[in-house]
């Protein structure tokens, strides 16, 4: 008999991420000050208070569920700080048990979910043409990665940091 998978919540903590948290959305507050709240604890901040978190979430664009092909899978698993090969890194698209979580994270939070991150998307293959990466530091590693997002009554806060 196949055995059970763990918890969503269980499997996100298998992963590189430093952060990994799904779960009920504090209708109280913004996106950002759950960031804030969740990454303080966890790793020196180059930010000053959840304003200055939300306001540096909010230079990129936010987009929705349809677009979040890889935002789960980049936080997860790509190497912020020896990034390698753009195939190595496309190639963790390839890998059936972190398109199962991030699957099972976007249908979570539903098809109106709004996205949030510091960052140019981790994978290579989903970044617009022209566009390398890039990102607004949140946190004071030489490299980090946030993809927030918040919808059908949830929160998802990813967060990766790297030194090289």
């Amino acid at each position: 008999m196949a055995r059970k998978p763990a918890p969503l919540k269980n499997r996100l903590k298998r992963g590189r991420a430093q952060v990994a948290v799904l779960r009920p959305e504090d209708f109280g507050k913004s996106i950002g000050e759950i960031c804030w709240e969740l990454l303080r604890p966890v790793c020196p901040l180059d930010v000053a208070d959840a304003a200055e978190q939300t306001e540096r979430l909010g230079r990129q664009p936010a987009f929705t569920s349809a677009e979040a092909t890889g935002w789960v899978v980049g936080a997860l698993a790509s190497d912020l700080a020896y990034y390698g090969r753009d195939e190595d890194q496309n190639a963790l698209m390839d890998d059936p048990k972190l398109r199962a979580i991030e699957d099972e994270v976007i249908a979570a939070l539903g098809p109106d979910a709004r996205w949030y991150t510091n960052s140019t998307h981790p994978l290579p293959r989903f970044r617009r043409a022209g566009h390398g990466r890039g990102w607004v530091s949140i946190t004071r590693a030489t490299f980090d990665l946030v993809v927030a997002a918040r919808g059908n009554g949830l929160d998802l806060v990813l967060v990766q940091t790297a030194e090289d």
